[in-house]
């Protein structure tokens, strides 16, 4: 597969930003070991973005050969048609929750939902979502987007949730809690987590830790002080699948890629990066990550509460936030 990875040109991604997950150390790693370029198409687009670039860009040389989308849309992109089956040689070891039986798509790594917090911008740094809730907050707190196109949104209702007698089976209790915040004016719109954190957008947003990570340094940069938080009551993880598209340009180094994240040096760059390996509990036991690597992730406490959806209960949520988010939920 190498070699014939090495005559294609490049492997073309979409929606791989270089702060995510540490994939800026993944390009670099991956086109040294392979010399296969790496080349990423619109590093911010949300998961459903991607999928409609699949749908229009098919068959045309600029349609991404590989993709990273939230667990929710894995089950559209399947059903839509939009990508092959392809199992990396790890894939027996992939806990079962994190693959499609057929490998239509495996995901590599999940994370968990912090709040990010301005400490300079706030009386208190809350420890909960309920904090949220004070009219100290007011005008402060925001999603990392719209729940109804991205994964991190959606997680971010999804530990509102499970912090207000909701369960993986039920998100309504979190759609509930975000009337609450925007109706009281605590709950704001931005374009950017980490720009409304510099700006002064908003003092307080909710995205994956490994997020927070990959743009620490530069707040700090930047007069951030930025304080990460898993909250107390809604300890929230999913993750990530990295599928190849249907009639990709360069097949075999799309494969090699998928190949790659999910083999144990991609593993050591993703916790490089603060995301957990999928196939982290027997890395751990093995000694396959760095110390460097396991400093970088969230406490064994965090990971043992963390709760992970299927994609089942992951669709369930989405019908609810599809119904009911739009009217109930209207940022002043």
């Amino acid at each position: 597969m190498t070699q014939l990875a090495q005559d294609e040109p490049n492997v073309r991604l979409m929606a791989y930003p270089k702060t995510w997950a540490n994939y800026a150390g993944h390009f670099e790693e991956f086109t040294k070991k392979y010399g296969v370029d790496v080349v990423v198409d619109s590093p911010d687009a949300s998961s459903a973005e991607e999928l409609q670039a699949v749908q229009n860009l098919k068959g045309q040389d600029n349609q991404p050969d590989a993709l990273d989308i939230g667990y929710s849309f894995t089950n559209p992109a399947v059903q839509q048609g939009l990508v092959d089956a392809y199992k990396p040689s790890t894939f027996d070891q992939i806990p079962d929750q994190f693959k499609d039986p057929d490998g239509k798509w495996v995901a590599a790594y999940y994370g968990v939902i912090e709040m990010g917090v301005n400490a300079s911008r706030v009386e208190d740094v809350p420890t909960s979502l309920k904090d949220l809730l004070d009219p100290k907050y007011k005008g402060q707190i925001a999603l990392p987007g719209d729940p109804r196109q991205g994964a991190s949104a959606i997680a971010s209702v999804f530990a509102a949730s499970l912090a207000n007698g909701g369960s993986l089976d039920d998100i309504e209790p979190g759609v509930d809690f975000f009337q609450e915040l925007a109706e009281s004016g605590n709950l704001v719109s931005i374009s950017d987590p980490s720009a409304a954190l510099t700006t002064g957008e908003a003092a307080i947003v909710l995205d994956w830790n490994y997020n927070w990570a990959g743009v620490e340094d530069q707040l700090k940069k930047d007069g951030v002080d930025l304080q990460r938080v898993v909250p107390t009551d809604g300890v929230f993880g999913n993750f990530y699948a990295q599928p190849v598209t249907v009639d990709a340009q360069r097949p075999n180094s799309a494969r090699l890629w998928v190949e790659w994240l999910n083999s144990d040096e991609g593993a050591e760059q993703y916790a490089l990066g603060a995301a957990i390996p999928t196939r982290f509990t027997q890395l751990a036991k093995e000694g396959k990550l760095s110390q460097k690597a396991l400093d970088r992730l969230p406490d064994p406490e965090t990971l043992e509460k963390v709760q992970v959806p299927t994609v089942e209960q992951g669709d369930k949520a989405n019908q609810v936030i599809a119904t009911q988010w739009a009217q109930r939920v209207q940022v002043r």
